[in-house]
């Protein structure tokens, strides 16, 4: 009986010593063995075209490479490493589709690849993004797109304290309405967020405010915008006194608990302006603070700018060119935002308007369909007082300084 090299199966032989090497000695069984196809094919348990095709692949291959000929003809051991990159082409083409109706192409499969590392995001806040992006949405599908994520095995990274644990803010069962808020600004010119177009009109027109201004409640994820062209505690303590007052009037009383961080809007963490602003608030019941330089504590309100960015600036930037279009759109966001499902801790999906519904607040829509004010404008009688009472100061410095370094009567001065 002739010997063979291969005393398995094709299949089995493949699957134990690979496809190219199996291959490998089946083209030896015939160019230096002398062996017949038919005789190779039955021995090895394969059709007739399978060794009929590595042959024809051989002979095509010995053209353009005379050596393949010189493994082939003899008998002696080869490199593994060699063997694989020169008789690559033995390898069977992957069977695998190459497009599926109901898959992703590998163009816009990488699409989603470069979403996912760029972003973090899941497959909903991927799907989210391409749609307000402008991509079609027929095609980038939220079922092709969780394909993609689990064969890809793609999943976000979560970020872990030291032990492991994860803690909440506040207790949100038993907190209530109203009663914990986070404040904070939002510069709108971030080139990080905004594409090229919008950031440049946004800098260059001067009816459009560049500081967004944000109070969001910590139990039911109510927000309240406004926005201004200047930034300062002036401004940040009546938009929260403006608050304050829509609350009250809508028959919320509560205890009102802000927290902001050391911005020089705010108090600039600093004890004595907190606490002149404590003596303000505490007429209306409301108590303001600080994150005592704890970032994070801002977890609530940091996280609305990024959907500000992604969900209001991006995709409605392009056709706000006035200031009244800005405040149109942005009285349309603030409904929207406050009509918007929401997916933190305590909401079960509900939208801030839903919520407040199920806390027995019946005129919840009154209070979520806030006024979209521009606080320079709204404020401007505020700013002549202020000032007003800032240059008459600066004079009298001025006279003070005059009257005691020269000998001028001060009748001079009152010309």
């Amino acid at each position: 009986m002739p010997f063979y090299p291969i005393l398995m199966p094709y299949k089995e032989n493949c699957k134990a010593e690979g496809e190219i090497m199996t291959k490998f000695k089946i083209a030896r069984l015939y160019f230096s063995g002398g062996k017949k196809q038919r005789d190779i094919s039955r021995h090895i348990n394969c059709h007739y075209n399978t060794v009929n095709q590595i042959i024809r692949l051989c002979k095509e291959k010995i053209k353009d490479n005379p050596r393949i000929a010189d493994y082939l003809n003899t008998n002696k051991q080869i490199n593994l490493e060699l063997l694989n990159n020169t008789f690559e082409f033995l390898k069977n083409n992957s069977r695998k589709p190459k497009k599926h109706n109901r898959c992703l192409d590998s163009k816009n499969e990488k699409i989603i690849l470069e979403k996912h590392e760029k972003t973090n995001g899941g497959a909903k806040r991927i799907f989210k993004h391409l749609k307000r992006a402008g991509y079609d949405t027929d095609v980038f599908t939220i079922g092709k797109i969780k394909g993609v994520f689990k064969r890809r095995e793609l999943k976000t990274k979560r970020i872990r304290t030291y032990n492991g644990e994860r803690r909440q803010l506040y207790n949100y069962d038993e907190i209530a309405a109203f009663e914990f808020m986070q404040y904070d600004t939002k510069e709108i010119l971030d080139k990080h967020a905004l594409p090229k177009e919008i950031y440049e009109k946004f800098k260059n027109n001067e009816q459009l405010p560049i500081y967004q201004w944000t109070l969001v409640d910590a139990k039911t994820k109510t927000r309240f915008l406004a926005w201004s062209y200047a930034r300062n505690s002036l401004l940040g303590f009546e938009f929260l006194k403006l608050v304050v007052f829509w609350l009250r009037s809508h028959g919320i009383s509560t205890k009102i608990n802000v927290q902001f961080d050391g911005g020089s809007e705010f108090c600039s963490m600093s004890k004595i302006k907190t606490k002149k602003w404590n003596e303000q608030f505490r007429q209306y019941n409301a108590h303001v603070y600080d994150h005592g330089g704890c970032k994070w504590k801002q977890n609530l309100v940091e996280r609305t700018h990024r959907t500000d960015d992604e969900e209001f600036y991006c995709p409605v930037g392009e056709k706000i060119n006035t200031k009244s279009i800005f405040i149109i759109e942005g009285q349309k966001w603030i409904i929207y935002y406050n009509n918007r499902s929401n997916d933190g801790i305590g909401m079960n999906g509900l939208s801030p308007i839903e919520k407040l519904k199920t806390l027995g607040i019946m005129n919840a829509e009154s209070i979520c369909r806030f006024p979209c004010i521009i606080l320079d404008n709204f404020y401007q009688h505020l700013f002549t007082t202020f000032h007003i009472a800032y240059h008459k100061n600066i004079l009298e410095q001025i006279s003070q300084n005059v009257l005691t370094n020269y000998p001028l009567r001060s009748s001079l001065l009152r010309r």
